[in-house]
């Protein structure tokens, strides 16, 4: 697979502050990356670097083109983006105007809108949100509905900041599930940041990120065995993993396991 996103030797202050320098990353198209660190760690500064929201001098590229700050129309179609603080952003009252809305602007026909809308909210089960208001909307449905309009346009990359934060268990397990479909059938690629390493565990590789360096990398039950350094940094483990640890520690297990009736059947042998 050729790489859609590449950053070479990017560096960034913010005041007298460094938060990148000399970094680098490529990913892959069609991969789901995860980028973990805590709440000083440069995740969301990063976003906004690959979105052109801050300029990056010429050392960001998506596809054979470079993100410049001072062209962000160039390739915000590329991208989608969710950010976790960002529940405030609705225009309209209603649900479906504001999902229409993006198309609209797009100057997509009446006939084409609907469709978008209803195969985004059928995927996602959100179907039953188009008609409510969105003052009304909880704070999880609010990131569910974002995550649905960032996806309407079809980008290549869809960007994630913490966008898994608000959201109830129940609806998290549901629209990672239909992502991981959206993602086959699109060939998306995604970017995941976030301070949950819970969230990781679906991703296909991950970074840990601490004041702008790449601390550890690699596949993500390999990169959580790291455990004392991820407590150093103030990351903490998933349950399931924290305790495969533990077990595996007593020889009682062999290896992580995520999914705890086979972990208590594989103890019951």
């Amino acid at each position: 697979m050729a790489n859609i996103l590449e950053i070479r030797n990017l560096n960034y202050q913010y005041g007298k502050t460094t938060i990148f320098k000399d970094f680098n990353l490529s990913v892959k198209e069609g991969s789901y990356i995860g980028i973990a660190g805590n709440n000083t760690s440069g995740k969301t500064t990063l976003i906004k670097l690959i979105t052109g929201i801050l300029p990056s001098k010429n050392t960001i590229t998506i596809g054979y083109s470079y993100v410049d700050n001072n062209r962000i129309q160039d390739h915000s179609k590329e991208l989608g983006v969710v950010l976790g603080n960002n529940l405030t952003a609705f225009l309209f009252e209603d649900v479906y105007k504001e999902m229409a809305f993006p198309l609209e602007n797009l100057n997509k026909e009446t006939t084409e809108i609907e469709n978008k809308i209803l195969e985004i909210t059928k995927l996602f089960g959100i179907s039953k949100l188009l008609d409510k208001r969105t003052e009304d909307l909880t704070n999880s449905e609010k990131q569910e509905v974002l995550l649905a309009i960032s996806l309407l346009h079809q980008p290549k990359i869809l960007l994630l900041d913490n966008a898994f934060s608000m959201m109830t268990s129940k609806a998290k397990q549901k629209i990672k599930k239909a992502l991981k479909e959206y993602q086959k059938k699109y060939n998306l690629t995604i970017i995941l940041t976030t301070t949950n390493l819970e969230d990781t565990l679906d991703t296909d590789y991950l970074y840990i990120l601490n004041d702008g360096n790449i601390v550890v990398e690699g596949e993500p039950l390999v990169v959580l065995k790291e455990d004392t350094l991820l407590s150093r940094l103030g990351l903490s483990l998933p349950f399931m993993v924290d305790l495969s640890l533990k077990l595996e520690f007593y020889e009682l297990i062999k290896g992580i396991e995520t999914d705890m009736d086979r972990m208590v059947n594989g103890l019951w042998k």
